[in-house]
């Protein structure tokens, strides 16, 4: 039984993907939740399963959390296509999506800040005025990315790339420069560059109008990496 709806979510979540990519987002956010309904009673009943091990808890809330975080890019990207009212209203979704995955990663101590990482980001992109009130947020962030690219996420180079963007908005950087060094050591792939160079792009805008010079340490990244991409 438990099996059969671990293949349905997983059926779901696919279904909800090849929605996203046509871009019928209602029908994606839909499928997807659907999936993530079946997730949290996963999760539910292996926690409430004593006998449960450890290990078989944290994979299902990692699943759950991903889940999550698919969601929060599903709002992501129908904003962006989105004008007014129903602009913010995705936004405020999309917020809330990687919240909860958020709070998963921290309750299960998830080596993954998939979710914290876009929490921060499109909250920025929406407003970047609210920087100063995210700041600890942020602090607090790089000491978790830190902890894990010291340990199991040492080879990960979306890792080092929240390591180097958090720094970034942290005003730190040298830091942010050694963890983009890790980034392109770790052996990104060109697509993988144009993943973290877009959310760079993105804030860079944001930030020209009302904070100059973060957008120019974030331009200095942009440039070097940029540079780095054409050479592969």
């Amino acid at each position: 039984m438990a099996e059969a709806l671990q293949e349905t979510a997983e059926r779901l979540a696919l279904r909800a993907k090849r929605s996203s990519d046509r871009g019928d987002y209602p029908g994606a956010i839909g499928q997807l939740r659907q999936a993530i309904e079946i997730r949290e009673q996963e999760l539910f009943d292996l926690n409430r399963d004593s006998p449960a091990l450890p290990d078989e808890r944290k994979e299902a809330a990692h699943r759950l959390s991903d889940y999550w975080g698919r969601l929060g890019g599903i709002y992501r990207r129908a904003a962006q296509e989105s004008e007014g009212i129903d602009r913010a209203a995705l936004t405020s979704a999309g917020v809330d999506a990687y919240r909860r995955g958020m709070e998963i990663e921290r309750e299960f101590r998830l080596d993954d800040t998939y979710n914290l990482t876009n929490w921060v980001v499109l909250q920025l992109l929406e407003d970047p005025v609210r920087l100063p009130e995210l700041a600890g947020v942020i602090n607090d962030a790089i000491a978790i990315v830190q902890v894990q690219v010291d340990g199991p996420r040492r080879e990960q180079w979306w890792a080092w790339a929240d390591l180097g963007l958090l720094c970034l908005l942290a005003r730190r950087p040298w830091e942010a420069r050694a963890a983009y060094e890790h980034f392109q050591q770790v052996g990104p792939r060109p697509v993988d560059y144009r993943s973290v160079l877009a959310v760079l792009d993105s804030l860079h805008e944001q930030f020209k109008p009302c904070d100059p010079e973060l957008a120019g340490g974030l331009n200095d990244v942009i440039e070097h990496l940029r540079s780095a991409s054409s050479e592969l």
